[in-house]
């Protein structure tokens, strides 16, 4: 059985500005398919109105094809958590525990408590927050616990764009 990656766009609305303007989020997820699953999704597409393009491939599938539906929308659930964590760290929302940096400044420089020295720490805190400015999600994880950090709403409003090789052909 073939299997293809396939790229989905996808818009995170979150809210508007204070002057009206939406806020809009464009992130992507790839979703592994097999051929079957994705002439499927290409049958069902072919078989919506066009003005309902617009409001992506997950209303088509929720009753045809739940299945895929539920696999969607795990991906992209898990990408939009990753964005809030990501925009957390970067707007600072997310502050670093005290306990979680002393304990990695400690192991950095392989110290003990007794050793601690107040300004090696905070040139090695200045270096860290550049680290974590510059990493991804991967390493700040294995150091830090920035998940906990994060309530992602039970339902976030997004749409997964329908990709260009699912539509009809014109």
């Amino acid at each position: 059985m073939n299997k293809q990656t396939i790229h989905l766009d996808i818009e995170l609305f979150q809210g508007y500005t204070c002057i009206g303007c939406a806020v809009v989020n464009d992130l992507a997820i790839e979703v592994e398919f097999t051929d079957d699953e994705i002439a499927q999704m290409k049958q069902f597409v072919s078989q919506i109105d066009e003005t309902d393009y617009s409001r992506g491939i997950m209303p088509v599938l929720a009753d045809a094809a739940p299945e895929l539906h539920e696999r969607i929308d795990a991906a992209a659930r898990s990408e939009i958590f990753d964005f809030y964590v990501k925009d957390g760290i970067h707007q600072g929302y997310i502050e670093f525990e005290d306990d979680e940096l002393r304990r990695n400044f400690l192991k950095d420089y392989n110290l003990t408590e007794d050793d601690y020295d107040k300004d090696l720490y905070y040139d090695w805190y200045d270096e860290e927050m550049e680290r974590i400015r510059c990493s991804g999600l991967r390493w700040i994880r294995a150091r830090y616990s920035v998940d906990d950090h994060v309530d992602m709403e039970d339902n976030p409003d997004y749409t997964v764009d329908i990709p260009c090789e699912f539509l009809p052909e014109q």
